[in-house]
């Protein structure tokens, strides 16, 4: 298991170099620190982590707000109209908004943000699937579609949709000289005002921004602190006000802690173990994917790990959490007997051997990998666990090719999200390389099916493939949980922790 190592104090330095941006102001409500892992991907339309979508989603606006409780709310856009037919989305846009650079937010910004994320392939376009976008005028803008899609607008409130100016051609892209930042030009509530790749970013309160009366802090510091304990000890020594994505067996720490509050959310936030599933790799063959399956006692890990806080489900993506869309089938057995059965079934060998599991540092899943190396052994399954920090595993692609992976996938407000990102064949995030046509028709009609009871039979379905096939198994689904100090006022932790939304956040003491 990962040891704790020497702990980390993280000192801040606040260094706001204010070139090239206009129209910046202090705002009262103090300064917040927030603990969470370094970004690696900074495109809008391409970063998925946690802290990639808190660094933008303080910069730049969403058209439309994805609140914590999966409603959708109004932000750049005031208001939109669905044509009776369900292909034509209208939106009004809010008047009078500018960039950071002084220049105004029109229509035309919208239009090239969304048709930049079909030129940049962006995991948007599995909720948002096809569509056509154009500015009529400088505040309404009007998509287009081909045929009903169900979840449309949370593709346009989608983690990596923020609105560019149009023509940004090189978005969060550092420059060299007198004005650095020049390209992270956003009109929201922060302006970057300081940037230390891997340590910290600062961002300053934008005087002339949209919302009256917000933001109300003066400053968001982000600092960078990869491992989990380490942000614990950040938190407990004062260095950081608010960390997210505490680890469950850490809990009893914080919460005896006078002077730190514990946010806990229900979420459908999961590890996946995948078995990459193409012809040639490990999981390619059914009989090996049962046995891992067999041999991994998923309610012991639940036990040892996570004190039963966790919940045992489907080895699949769709958890109780999303009520009528789930449904509880046979759990499969432990059976590490079966496993070596199944083994010597389809390799001929007694045991799986000289495999490397990869498991990304995140939560406490590298306890998770170690308890699992253990259980796989008594199945005929020997496995070396190689933990990959969170930076190395995503930003390499890593986690997309080996044969044999944990990784962290965080909460989405509806299941399709993961469907169409991780398992159809074409998903960006195909981590597994699963192609199954079957799977692949039912997600595209439960895209097309408005209607909740008809949905719920297709993810019924889906759910029978997964058992019957599926190369994941995942271990438990759990909440999320964050801590934040006391003097923290007006912070409503997102189920996806790095969409928060610290605008009203306020810091005293």
């Amino acid at each position: 298991m990962k040891a704790n190592g020497s702990r980390m104090i993280i000192a801040a330095v606040l260094v706001l170099l204010l070139v090239g941006i206009s129209n910046v102001t202090y705002a009262q409500g103090g300064t917040l620190r927030v603990g969470i892992n370094a970004p690696e991907v900074l495109d809008p339309a391409l970063g998925s982590a946690d802290s990639e979508i808190m660094f933008n989603r303080n910069i730049y606006d969403y058209l439309i707000e994805i609140l914590p409780d999966g409603n959708l709310a109004p932000n750049l856009a005031q208001t939109w109209d669905v044509s009776e037919d369900g292909l034509t989305y209208t939106f009004q846009l809010v008047g009078g908004v500018t960039f950071h650079d002084g220049s105004p937010f029109t229509a035309a910004d919208v239009a090239f943000t969304f048709i930049r994320l079909k030129e940049v392939e962006s995991p948007a376009l599995g909720l948002l699937r096809d569509y056509e976008v154009a500015a009529d005028g400088d505040l309404t803008v009007v998509f287009t579609l081909p045929e009903i899609n169900a979840d449309f607008l949370y593709g346009v409130g989608s983690n990596f949709a923020p609105i560019l100016k149009d023509g940004t051609s090189e978005p969060n892209v550092l420059v060299e000289g007198d004005n650095p930042y020049v390209n992270f030009n956003g009109t929201g509530p922060f302006v970057l005002t300081d940037y230390r790749p891997g340590e910290s970013a600062t961002l300053t309160a934008n005087g002339s921004y949209w919302r009256e009366g917000e933001p109300k802090l003066s400053s968001l510091e982000l600092l960078y602190i990869d491992d989990p304990l380490a942000q614990i000890d950040a938190i407990r020594s004062g260095a950081v006000d608010v960390i997210f994505r505490v680890p469950l067996d850490q809990l009893a720490t914080l919460e005896s802690e006078a002077s730190i509050q514990v946010i806990q959310k229900t979420t459908n936030l999961h590890p996946v173990v995948r078995l990459r599933s193409d012809e040639g790799h490990l999981g390619a063959d059914v009989r090996i994917r049962e046995a891992f399956k067999a041999a991994t006692d998923r309610n012991a890990i639940n036990d040892l790990l996570l004190d039963g806080l966790g919940t045992v489900a489907n080895n699949d993506p769709i958890g109780p959490v999303y009520g009528p869309f789930y449904h509880e089938l046979p759990q499969p057995a432990h059976d590490p007997a079966h496993a070596c059965e199944l083994i010597q079934e389809a390799t001929g060998q007694e045991r799986l051997s000289g495999l490397t599991f990869y498991v990304v540092d995140a939560f406490n899943y590298a306890d998770v990998g170690t308890v699992l190396q253990q259980q796989w052994a008594e199945g005929c399954i020997d496995v070396d666990v190689q933990v990959r920090a969170e930076n190395i595993y995503y930003g390499s692609n890593e986690w997309l090719e080996v044969d044999l992976g944990l990784t962290g996938w965080g909460h989405r407000v509806v299941p399709q999200d993961y469907l169409a990102q991780a398992y159809v064949s074409d998903g960006p995030f195909n981590e597994a390389h699963w192609s199954t046509p079957e799977l692949d028709a039912l997600v595209a009609e439960a895209a097309r099916t408005p209607d909740m009871a008809a949905r719920s039979s297709i993810y019924e379905q889906i759910e029978e493939i997964f058992a019957a096939e599926g190369p994941i198994i995942i271990p438990f689904f759990t909440p999320v949980v964050g801590a934040v100090v006391n003097g923290v006022e007006g912070l409503n932790m997102h189920t996806f922790p790095g969409r928060t939304d610290f605008r009203s956040v306020t810091v005293t003491g």
